[in-house]
């Protein structure tokens, strides 16, 4: 069981993130909310049954850490096709030679402190079909800093009362690239070394979802919003929809409906995207770090 005080009042959940003994590898929770450590495989020979289970530890931890790997980008690609095919990766070029990878790298010499992605978000919301999951490898990791924090948008559903659950049940959020990539994004202009294509009109991207939707695989409801592409709720005025909206976007990062999940090199971390945010922490300034991205499409989000 957890306990966090919200406001005047103490909840005490029990955990979402029970420990769980697998077959083809060994997963450690990293809190009650959500994330675990994975060790003892290797990815490029586990076998399908080892995959299905692997599946089913992501669905359960909705994080996976996968430490003491040593993949190629090839290799990345293999894994991928594991869980679904490829997604689709606006406004990021990818490789060449390797056209749904992108390559996420930080330069020990850039002059500014800023990372990509480097804000709340779950990937690619305004997306018909938005990821289902995302897999990101580190082939070049710092000592130390640069953990990746996450937060369990299932959990601070169920924290909601049933008033205001029934409430966001019936209303659809809008989703946009403006902000990150649009006309005015120039903070891109400081990522020195990625690719990132921005500053033209993005509003053809704006699509709608049901604010509130249920994951495909495990039947939980989610809160379906984030702070980098959600831009409004239909039907309702700015000013009615941003308060509403800001008490959600802060929830969701309660300490009790979070993790932070530390690298080391050749982990691949795997995550679900229908049920999480994340956010990369920029502390590392001045070390460099390289990074190899794929993404899994998934369905339209549901009720």
């Amino acid at each position: 069981m957890s306990t966090t005080k919200m406001g005047e009042f103490i909840y005490t959940l029990p955990s979402s993130n029970p420990a769980v003994t697998y077959q083809h590898f060994r997963a450690s929770p990293a809190t009650g909310a959500l994330g675990a450590d994975v060790e003892g495989l290797d990815l490029r020979t586990l076998n399908a049954e080892g995959y299905a289970e692997l599946r089913q530890a992501l669905l359960s931890h909705k994080v996976l850490f996968i430490h003491g790997q040593s993949l190629s980008v090839t290799d990345l690609e293999q894994v991928t096709l594991q869980f679904g095919e490829f997604g689709r990766e606006p406004y990021v070029t990818c490789m060449q030679a390797h056209p749904h990878v992108v390559h996420v790298v930080k330069e020990a010499d850039e002059k500014a402190p800023f990372v990509f992605g480097g804000a709340w978000h779950t990937d690619w919301t305004f997306q018909e079909r938005p990821p289902a999951f995302t897999l990101l490898y580190g082939h070049d990791i710092p000592p130390y800093g640069g953990d990746t924090c996450f937060a369990n948008l299932a959990l601070a559903y169920e924290w909601l009362s049933p008033g205001m659950q029934a409430l966001l049940e019936n209303l659809d959020a809008e989703h946009s690239p403006e902000r990150a990539y649009g006309v005015n994004a120039n903070h891109n202009a400081l990522l020195e070394n990625m690719q990132i294509r921005y500053g033209q009109d993005a509003s053809h991207e704006t699509r709608c979802h049901p604010l509130v939707t249920r994951h495909p695989e495990t039947g939980k409801k989610v809160l379906f919003i984030n702070p980098a592409y959600t831009s409004g709720i239909k039907g309702l005025r700015g000013p009615e929809a941003q308060p509403l909206l800001d008490y959600l976007f802060n929830l969701a990062v309660t300490p009790a409906f979070t993790c932070r999940m530390r690298w080391r090199q050749g982990t691949l971390a795997i995550w679900d995207n229908r049920s999480t945010w994340h956010m990369p922490v920029a502390d590392y300034h001045g070390m460099r770090r390289e990074m190899f991205r794929t993404t899994v499409v998934g369905e339209a989000p549901s009720r």
